[in-house]
C-alpha cells in the first residue's frame, strides 16, 4: 500500500512540474506603456495583439505575437521586432504576475519581462 501511494504522490508531483501556467491576458511591456492582449487564435496556437500605448508609432490591433504554442512543455512562437523589421524564435514562460519573454536571435537571447496587467 505505501509503494502504491508512493507511486501516487509521485506521478502527481511529476505532472505538476511539468504544468506550464497560462499565458493568455493583458501584459504590459513595460515601454510606453504598451499593453499586448494574449489569446488563443485557433486550436491551442495563441497570438498577442497591441490594444494600448502611449506610443505615437504603435499601431494599435497590429500583431506582435504569433504562432504560439506549447512544445515540449514549452510556449514558443515568433516576436515582430519592429526595430529589425522581422519575426524572431521566441519562448515565454509565466511566473505568477510576469511573463518572461525569451527572444533568441542567432547565438544570442534576451529576456524581456512584462507584467499582468
Amino acid at each position: 500500500m505505501k509503494n502504491l501511494v508512493a507511486l501516487v504522490s509521485l506521478f502527481f508531483l511529476t505532472f505538476s512540474m511539468n504544468a506550464q501556467e497560462p499565458i493568455d491576458g493583458i501584459w504590459n511591456m513595460g515601454k510606453a506603456n504598451t499593453q499586448i492582449e494574449i489569446a488563443e487564435a485557433s486550436d491551442g496556437i495563441y497570438e498577442g495583439k497591441i490594444i494600448a500605448s502611449d506610443n505615437t508609432d504603435a499601431k494599435i490591433g497590429a500583431t506582435l505575437l504569433k504562432d504560439i504554442k506549447l512544445v515540449d512543455g514549452e510556449w514558443r512562437g515568433k516576436l515582430f521586432a519592429a526595430k529589425k523589421r522581422k519575426w524572431m524564435d521566441t519562448v515565454l514562460k509565466a511566473e505568477e504576475n510576469q511573463l518572461l519573454v525569451t527572444v533568441n536571435a542567432g547565438i544570442m537571447s534576451k529576456t524581456l519581462k512584462w507584467t499582468k496587467g
